[in-house]
């Protein structure tokens, strides 16, 4: 079972420490530098302005990374990192379905949550799938990455699929 401990202010050396240890390749940045990670911390991306960051903890070890972001709207977004060695073992699933309650439980304004992905990032796509997010969008050549542009694909949780335990499906048979 895992544990999630929201980032402060303070804790800028364990996400520096935790993000350089590891390479990141279904994220825009896959080595992201200390004075990077710095920069955006001193800026609020973790922890201010709408955001707020969660530890992943695993007998008591940092293993992951949660951001949300976006929450002052109805939509918020969310980016989640697991360490290379704790990755293809359900703490995504785990990790995703502890946030969508996070989010549902703790801010009564925001309607839905979303996610991105690349469309080569297989592991992201179950988890979506097994967490009760429906697929909602396909953007070809959106994601720039090392030179190349990815596909993206874009999934979502609504308030009330959540609330009622249901997955609504996209119905849309028009052609254009």
């Amino acid at each position: 079972m895992l544990a999630f401990v929201e980032v402060r202010e303070g804790m800028v050396e364990g996400i520096v420490k935790f993000l350089i240890s590891d390479t990141w390749p279904f994220h825009g940045e896959e080595n992201p530098t200390e004075e990077l990670i710095r920069m955006k911390f001193q800026k609020g991306v973790y922890t201010a302005d709408g955001n707020k960051s969660f530890w992943i903890i695993k007998n008591n070890e940092n293993i992951g990374l949660i951001r949300l972001f976006d929450l002052p709207d109805p939509t918020c977004l969310f980016d989640i990192r697991l360490s290379k060695k704790q990755r293809g073992q359900g703490f995504g699933v785990e990790a995703v379905n502890w946030l969508t309650d996070y989010v549902f439980t703790n801010c009564s304004h925001i309607n839905r949550i979303e996610g991105h992905t690349r469309n080569d990032n297989f592991a992201m796509r179950k988890t979506f799938f097994k967490c009760g997010y429906v697929k909602e969008a396909y953007h070809r050549k959106a994601w720039p990455q090392k030179g190349f542009l990815y596909d993206s694909i874009g999934y979502a949780m609504i308030r009330e699929d959540w609330a009622n335990k249901t997955k609504t499906l996209i119905d849309d048979k028009f052609e254009y």
